[in-house]
């Protein structure tokens, strides 16, 4: 177990190592939080790193393509509307795993759409400070395209945007960026729909969800099978 990474599962070897907070990593894993979200993984406790890797490759599982946003250049948002999730890439596809993000993950974002210059929308207390380096390429192939699908084009328009987003592992920012007409709408939508009426909190994950994530931490190593057993009977109330 020790030459396997606790996060993503592959092989954790002496050139292939990064440290977390409170162990190692595989470099690989370290450059994806760090190139793709300006998260140094050095910060982070490994458990941490590893649920949400657990996340990222469930939504990675279950993303198919209903709608897009795209115009003539390679760069496009790929959208999938009943998982509430999107990424964004280029048409010819992108190295390395794809940066899969939720519609309830967008804090604010900052538009220079003319409907749109005064408007720097956050919650949940996200600041405007980017973090890191910034992020170049967004990551997002296009995968499993489905009948229903549908395409929001708006001739060569762009937009220049920049996004926020609040993430289990803390702040994450996408610098200004050249997209597509609509993207300003579709991120607008994006936090409208994830907002809760006033009174109403936020559902509680079920213990079947909670069991799955804590199946995931045991099959990655980031959790010993003492620790799952003990998490199964408290959940299941054994």
């Amino acid at each position: 177990m020790a030459n396997i990474c606790p996060v993503c599962g592959g092989k954790l070897g002496l050139l292939n190592r990064e440290k977390s907070a409170d162990s190692l990593i595989c470099a690989s894993c370290s450059n994806f939080f760090f190139s793709k979200l300006g998260i140094r993984a050095a910060k982070q406790p490994t458990a941490a790193l590893a649920d949400y890797w657990a996340t990222l490759e469930q939504r990675r599982k279950v993303f198919k393509e209903t709608d897009s946003i795209y115009d003539g250049d390679a760069l496009f948002v790929s959208i999938d509307k009943p998982n509430r999730l999107f990424c964004i890439g280029h048409r010819s596809g992108d190295k390395g795993p794809r940066m899969i993000y939720s519609f309830d993950e967008v804090a604010g974002y900052d538009s220079d759409t003319p409907d749109d210059l005064t408007v720097t929308e956050t919650k949940g207390g996200i600041g405007r400070a980017v973090i890191g380096a910034a992020v170049a390429g967004p990551v997002g192939a296009i995968v499993g395209a489905t009948t229903a699908k549908t395409e929001t084009r708006k001739g060569r328009s762009k937009e220049s945007v920049s996004i926020h987003f609040a993430l289990p592992l803390g702040e994450s920012n996408l610098l200004t960026t050249v997209y597509p007409g609509g993207m300003t709408a579709f991120l607008k939508s994006c936090k409208g729909s994830s907002e809760q009426p006033r009174g109403t909190a936020p559902a509680a994950p079920s213990s079947a969800d909670e069991l799955l994530k804590f199946k995931q931490l045991l099959d990655m190593g980031a959790i010993t099978e003492a620790e799952y057993n003990a998490k199964k009977s408290q959940l299941l109330g054994l």
